[in-house]
C-alpha cells in the first residue's frame, strides 16, 4: 500500500515574521497570480495613497530589463514586497509618500540596481516600515493565528519583531505564550527594560537571500551575480561585543557559505576574548558544509532550519549552480555524519514561504535531492510541539507512489 497517514499534534514553528505577517492580512497579493492577473491587480490599486502589495516573486513576474521596474511606471503609489521579504519594488507614484515617511528609503532605495545593497543592509529597518505601514491591531492578530491554527501551527517565533507595540500585543490574551519575539538591534535599543525582558533574543542579518541573488555563497549565482556579506569581520565582531553585554541569545540570518563562515569566525574570536552569548542560532543555513556543522557542534550552536526551503533546489535552478542546487539544506549530512539532534541542536520552521506543515512535509518526503530527505519522526521532533497552546493538529495522507501530502482535517474545527 502506498498511502499511509500520519497525525501530528499542533506544531511550533521556530522561524516565522508574526508582526509583520499579521500586519500583512488583508493586502493585495500578487501570489499564485499569473504576470497579466498581476498587473492588473497593480493598475487597480487607488491612486490617492500608498499600497503595500505582497507576494512579488521575481522569477514570475518580471518587472523590466536591465534592472528596471518600467512595468511599475504609469501604476498607482505602491511598494511591491517580495515574498522572500528581500527585495522589493517601488512605483514613481509611491516615492512622495514615502519621502514623507522615510526620506532615507526615498532618496537611497529608490534604484532599482543601486537601491539592491541598501535595502539588504537596512532590511530590519524595512520590515519596521512595513509594519507600521500596514498596521497590526488584536483583529489582524487573531486572524493570523487563527489561520496558523487552522495548517496546524499552534505557536511560533516572531524573527523581526516590528516594535514595542507589537510585542505587548503579542504578549497579552489570548495570545500570551504562544508567540517568542526576537528583535533587531535596532528594535532592541528602542525597547524599554520590561520589553527586553520579555524578548527571547537579538537577531542579526549576515547575508541576503536567493531570490534576490543576494546570499554569499561560495560562488556567483548562475547568470550572473554575487551574493555579498553585509558588514566587514571588523563591524561584526564589534556588533556582536556590544549585544553579548546584553545577556541575550542570539540569532543570525545564514544562507550562504560565506556568511556561516563569517559568523564562526567571529564567534571563535569572541569566546578567545571571553565574551559569549547564553545561545546562538544560525537561521536557514541552507549551504552549510561538513567542516562548518562540526565547528557549530563544537559552539553548541543551533542549526534553525526550513525544510520548505528544499524547494529553492528546484525553484532557483535557473539562478543556482548544478553543485549549489545539491548542496541546499544537508539535512541527511547533519543527522547522520554531523550528528544534529532534530528537536535538539536542529530545530525547524517555515519563515512563512508557506506556513504549516503539509508543504514542508512534502519536501521532506519527497526532496529533488536524497540529502535533503527526512523521515515522519525527524521532521516532527524539529517542530516540537505547540507552545501555551491546548488546541488539536492535523492528520495527513501521504501517497508515496505519487509523491504526495495532503491534509485531511484539522481536528480543532471538526
Amino acid at each position: 500500500m502506498s498511502s499511509i497517514e500520519r497525525r501530528f499534534p499542533s506544531l511550533h514553528d521556530h522561524h516565522s515574521h508574526v508582526s509583520l505577517y499579521a500586519s500583512f492580512e488583508g493586502l493585495p497579493d500578487v501570489g499564485g497570480l499569473e504576470p497579466k492577473e498581476a498587473l492588473e491587480l497593480l493598475r487597480g490599486l487607488p491612486r490617492d495613497r500608498l499600497s503595500l502589495v505582497k507576494g512579488w516573486r521575481t522569477d514570475r513576474l518580471s518587472l523590466g530589463t536591465g534592472g528596471s521596474w518600467a512595468a511599475l511606471e504609469d501604476m498607482p503609489p505602491l511598494v511591491l514586497v517580495n515574498a522572500s521579504l528581500h527585495g522589493y519594488a517601488l512605483s514613481p507614484a509611491a516615492l512622495p509618500y514615502i519621502e514623507a515617511l522615510w526620506p532615507e528609503f526615498a532618496r537611497e532605495g529608490s534604484s532599482p540596481t543601486s537601491g539592491a545593497l541598501w535595502s539588504e543592509r537596512n532590511l530590519p529597518r524595512l520590515f519596521v516600515f512595513y509594519g507600521r505601514v500596514a498596521g497590526l491591531d488584536q483583529g489582524k492578530l487573531m486572524a493570523f493565528m487563527d489561520s496558523m491554527a487552522r495548517l496546524g501551527v499552534g505557536s511560533l517565533e516572531d524573527m523581526t519583531l516590528c516594535g514595542e507595540e507589537a510585542l505587548e500585543l503579542m504578549s497579552s490574551p489570548p495570545f500570551e505564550g504562544r508567540i517568542r519575539a526576537w528583535a533587531t538591534p535596532e528594535v532592541y535599543r528602542e525597547l524599554s527594560p520590561r520589553a527586553r525582558e520579555r524578548c527571547a533574543g537579538i537577531k542579526i542579518f549576515l547575508d541576503g537571500a536567493l531570490g534576490a541573488r543576494s546570499a554569499a555563497l561560495d560562488a556567483p549565482f548562475r547568470g550572473g551575480g554575487n551574493g555579498a556579506l553585509l558588514r566587514t569581520d571588523e563591524a561584526l565582531m564589534d556588533l556582536l561585543g556590544e549585544l553579548a553585554g546584553c545577556g541575550k541569545s542570539l540569532s543570525a540570518h545564514a544562507i550562504g557559505h560565506e556568511a556561516i563562515a563569517q559568523l564562526l569566525r567571529c564567534l571563535e574570536r569572541l569566546e578567545a576574548a571571553g565574551s559569549r552569548f547564553p545561545a546562538v542560532r544560525i537561521e536557514h543555513a541552507q549551504f552549510i558544509s561538513l567542516e562548518q556543522a562540526m565547528s557549530c557542534k563544537d559552539l553548541g550552536v543551533v542549526l534553525s532550519m526550513q525544510p520548505n526551503f528544499n524547494s529553492d533546489s528546484a525553484d532557483y535552478a535557473d539562478r543556482l549552480i548544478s553543485r549549489h542546487r545539491e548542496e541546499n539544506d544537508p539535512f541527511r549530512m547533519l543527522i547522520d555524519r554531523a550528528r544534529f539532534v532534530a528537536g535538539e541542536d536542529l530545530v525547524f520552521g517555515s519563515d512563512g514561504m508557506p506556513h504549516g506543515p503539509e508543504y514542508a512535509l512534502a519536501m521532506s518526503l519527497f526532496p529533488a535531492f536524497e540529502g535533503q530527505r527526512l523521515s515522519l519522526d525527524e521532521f516532527e521532533a524539529g517542530y516540537g510541539s505547540a507552545r501555551g497552546y491546548t488546541g488539536q493538529g492535523s492528520l495527513f495522507s501521504i501517497d508515496e507512489e505519487a509523491k504526495r501530502v495532503r491534509r485531511l482535517a484539522y481536528e480543532g474545527f471538526l
